[in-house]
């Protein structure tokens, strides 16, 4: 019983939706929530903040912190001017409370200085918050709000090139349940080990800014768009994977981008999660059984062939994810599908309380939740005892580690690439170096279950031409498949 613990070329191009028949029409993004993740110190941020910050002061005998005003100040100037239009924000005092803010750097100081803003007409509301009660999504909105012409004749000669990243987010953090970030103590950020993060992070930061990382268009990539933060749930024993804004970019704007001026390819564990589990909980490197010599993927399953092989894997890793079989049928009731209208792509979302949902359920009923797990035990027996056993959070806790290892080894040789849990992008002519970075990073991560077969993995090129690739891990000889 598995039982989580602490921590000749194929080529193809990309499939077409095929069978697929839900479609969601394109529709606008809504209004976003103002992110304090920019900073500054240009002379009139500066100057915008001591103004701030003494207006402020005016209407407060005591004040708590004081010392720590203008550097929030020009946290908030700084991330107001670059979301250039509306934003929502919500002056709701109880929402900045450690119970049930989402982002650890919305303090009642944050709360305290916007407000001041607004007295000083430098914001102004451009919609008023509409209230549960009255909200068809009986959740409510938060007010939208945009700068005003009094706020940037303050920032005259500011530009993109004086904004940085705020220097305090978090590079390591924790969130419960709710998906809300648990703050840590102050010391937690002077251990070792989170410096180490932090100097890496940095360190991969820079390196794809010296080497010009760009859209399609030739733009360079914000920052904010490539800035990494590894993530745990409930404690630093589950979890533990890697993200960043550019994560959420289809895979047609990921894959045409450059890095140095040259294209960029990218190589995919392949089934990384099953690999993990056979390889660690099982001692071996594929599946037996009764139907293991005509499939070779873990996500086929028999009677569901109609279903694209995204949602099968979503709905596979589903049963990995859940505490229990139980859990794992609810949540896949409440799973829908649909095809972006922009991007073509498939688009799957696992929806909780009465949020609205898009597209169509992967599954009519119960019992046909349940046929599905029963043929998959079927056909998969290696992972029977995987299903509603909770091991999902330790498999991204393990693929995290292998990710971090290829960081560490990316820094050593300067080389510039860009982390999808467990998939890298790097300029095309580092495919062969990339693919012995991995190599190295599952034999030490590993350890003994990553000395022994080799590694299936997929490498697809900037025109979305994908190939096979097995990675020898006993020995240093790394070969395409034929």
């Amino acid at each position: 019983m598995i039982k989580p613990k602490s921590l000749s070329s194929n080529v193809s191009k990309k499939p077409s939706a095929g069978t697929l028949q839900g479609y969601r029409e394109a529709v606008s993004d809504e209004v976003v929530f103002l992110s304090i993740r920019r900073y500054s110190e240009h002379p009139e941020v500066y100057a915008a903040a001591d103004l701030l910050v003494e207006e402020f002061s005016k209407t407060r005998q005591r004040l708590k912190n004081k010392d720590k005003l203008p550097r929030d100040a020009k946290k908030l100037i700084a991330s107001i001017w670059m979301h250039e239009g509306t934003f929502r924000f919500t002056t709701k005092a109880e929402h900045f409370s450690k119970g049930k803010r989402k982002q650890v750097w919305m303090t009642n100081r944050t709360l305290d200085l916007f407000n001041c803003m607004r007295e000083l007409k430098w914001v102004k509301e451009v919609k008023g918050a509409i209230p549960p009660y009255l909200a068809k999504n009986e959740i409510g909105f938060s007010a939208i709000y945009t700068s005003t012409d009094v706020f940037k004749t303050l920032l005259r000669s500011l530009a993109k090139t004086d904004i940085t990243i705020n220097p305090d987010l978090p590079c390591v953090l924790r969130k419960n349940a709710a998906k809300q970030v648990i703050e840590e103590s102050e010391s937690f950020y002077k251990l070792k080990p989170y410096k180490e993060h932090q100097s890496l992070i940095q360190a991969h930061l820079e390196r794809l800014r010296r080497y010009k990382t760009c859209w399609a268009d030739g733009s360079e990539i914000d920052p904010i768009e490539l800035l990494l933060t590894r993530q745990f749930t409930e404690d630093f024993a589950h979890g533990g994977r890697w993200y960043c804004n550019f994560q959420n970019k289809p895979k047609a704007v990921r894959n045409n981008i450059t890095i140095d001026g040259k294209p960029v390819g990218s190589l995919d564990i392949t089934q990384c999660h099953p690999m993990l589990i056979l390889r660690i909980f099982k001692g071996k490197e594929s599946e037996d059984g009764l139907f293991s010599r005509h499939n070779e993927d873990v996500y086929q399953v028999v009677g569901f062939d109609h279903l694209d092989r995204d949602i099968r894997k979503k709905a596979v890793n589903t049963l990995f994810n859940a505490n229990t079989e139980a859990e794992a049928i609810k949540s896949l009731r409440n799973t829908n599908w649909w095809i972006d209208g922009i991007t073509s792509e498939v688009e799957i979302e696992t929806y909780r309380g009465k949020k609205k949902r898009w597209g169509s359920p992967i599954f009519k009923d119960d019992d046909e939740v349940k046929k599905f797990i029963g043929n998959f035990k079927l056909m998969h027996p290696d992972f029977v005892d995987a299903v509603g056993s909770g091991i999902g959070l330790q498999l991204q806790g393990f693929d995290g580690a292998v990710t971090h290892q290829v960081l560490k080894f990316a820094d050593a040789i300067d080389l510039p690439l860009i982390p999808i849990h467990e998939e890298y992008l790097v300029p095309e002519d580092k495919q062969a170096v990339i693919e012995e970075i991995l190599r190295s990073s599952i034999k030490v991560v590993l350890q003994k279950a990553g000395q022994y077969g080799t590694l299936n993995a997929k490498w697809t090129d900037s025109n979305g031409w994908s190939r096979k690739v097995k990675i020898k891990l006993a020995d240093s000889k790394v070969g395409r498949v034929s």
